[in-house]
């Protein structure tokens, strides 16, 4: 009798572990903790890769890479996710002004772009860009998906100043990225 009590636990609380999977556009409000949202379609796929575009004179290299079951926290749940995450490089006549191709980002998320959503089943993705120190820069980037070497960038900063209080005035508030709709990346 013991030993089927002791399997029936093991397989009640088999089952309530059992991590649940929803596709990448799945609101999260109403999902069990725990969830998965998988890239089910492969919608990310065509978003990865080493994409160009120039800019008032910049150049931007993006480095767009995809990450599997990546923990992340929404409404105070714990869920995990796949998404894109991209480092990125701008220069002006050969001279990095800016660029996370290198950074670590284990004990630091300042600069960091990550994917947050999907929408038109892949055809666009938004991302959410952290921004640099103070937070400034913080927003969302649209790319939208043009065909399989182009896409289309669109970046709305949110915050653009500095509070003068809390925030240090040695250091660099510049916004590197692009701030514009319909600039068009390429494929390299």
């Amino acid at each position: 009798m013991k030993q089927i009590i002791y399997i029936l636990t093991l397989f009640f609380f088999s089952c309530k572990a059992q991590q649940q999977v929803f596709p990448l556009n799945t609101y999260a409000e109403n999902v069990p903790i725990n969830s998965y949202f998988k890239d089910l379609k492969n919608e990310l796929d065509s978003y990865i890769g080493i994409w160009n575009a120039s800019f008032e004179d910049k150049m931007i290299t993006l480095n767009i890479s995809k990450q599997l079951e990546i923990p992340i926290k929404l409404f105070g749940k714990n869920f995990y996710r796949d998404q894109l995450f991209t480092r990125y490089e701008i220069k002006k006549n050969d001279v990095i002004l800016e660029s996370t191709l290198n950074k670590d980002f284990t004990n630091d998320i300042g600069l960091s772009i990550k994917s947050v959503l999907t929408q038109d089943n892949g055809k666009s993705v938004i991302l959410l860009f952290s921004g640099g120190n103070c937070s400034v820069g913080i927003g969302t980037i649209t790319l939208k998906k043009i065909n399989a070497s182009q896409f289309s960038w669109g970046y709305y900063p949110g915050t653009i100043a500095t509070n003068d209080i809390t925030c240090p005035p040695d250091r660099d508030y510049t916004i590197y990225l692009p701030e514009t709709e319909n600039l068009i990346f390429t494929k390299q």
